[in-house]
């Protein structure tokens, strides 16, 4: 395959701190093994987790000490 000449945008929502998120471009990861794939993610879904993190910080004993990126249920091609 070709190499793109597009430039490649990994946008990130990332939860900075309680109440407080952005959106972030973030490095687009590397292809490392015959059987990695780079999903081109076309929307994602927030799930109570990531609200709960949102809104308290923590879950449990995990609690939030640096950023962390919400959302997880992707889909795309």
């Amino acid at each position: 395959m070709a190499p793109s000449t597009k430039t490649a945008q990994n946008l990130s929502f990332v939860l900075e701190k309680v109440d407080v998120v952005k959106y972030e471009d973030r490095p687009v990861p590397e292809i490392k093994d015959p059987h990695d794939v780079i999903v081109n993610v076309r929307y994602t879904g927030i799930c109570g987790s990531d609200v709960h993190y949102y809104t308290h910080g923590s879950i449990g004993k995990y609690v939030v000490d640096k950023p962390m990126v919400l959302g997880h249920e992707s889909a795309g091609v």
